[in-house]
């Protein structure tokens, strides 16, 4: 008796460990449905702004089309996640020529300070359960236009909810 109650239990704990009532993954099922035709754009967005524009000057709910870095010396995948960072593509480190990797602190610093989240979302608003490298086809250092819609939180951070990505080739 006691040894089901303790398997129900664990089970219970395994199956919710790192969830949350914020938790903005959608359930599994749904992801056979997830493709790459589903959010790849055949032609970029126009007027397209850099990131630390959009950190600037977004509106909370404002329809925008972003231009950035996927990365950009920083790890920017969220695992398990259609979640990445981008970042101004004007922005370079400036130890990148000569010692960067996504471990030195002063460039994560200055890179962090010029990206926003990009999360690509269901039909509810919740992030997609498929990593973004193979759901969208991007890499590491990619220069990407994303076409979605900005949200501010009450800090003032701003991340783009996005329903399309076109890939600068």
């Amino acid at each position: 008796m006691y040894k089901s109650v303790y398997a129900v239990i664990l089970i219970s704990l395994a199956t919710t460990a790192g969830c949350s009532e914020t938790s903005s993954a959608v359930p599994l099922s749904t992801s056979a449905s997830i493709t790459k035709v589903n959010y790849q754009l055949p032609v970029e967005p126009a007027n397209a702004v850099e990131v630390l524009d959009v950190r600037e000057n977004a509106k909370d709910g404002e329809a925008i089309n972003v231009i950035g870095r996927v990365g950009g010396g920083i790890n920017p995948w969220v695992k398990g996640r259609a979640a990445f960072l981008l970042v101004d593509t004007r922005i370079t480190p400036e130890c990148e020529d000569e010692h960067c990797d996504a471990n030195c602190p002063d460039c994560a610093k200055e890179m962090m300070a010029a990206s926003t989240m990009v999360k690509f979302v269901d039909l509810q608003g919740k992030v997609l359960p498929v990593d973004a490298q193979s759901l969208l086809g991007i890499k590491d250092s990619e220069t990407v236009v994303v076409r979605g819609v900005a949200h501010r939180d009450q800090a003032g951070n701003v991340s783009v909810e996005a329903d399309g990505l076109y890939i600068k080739r």
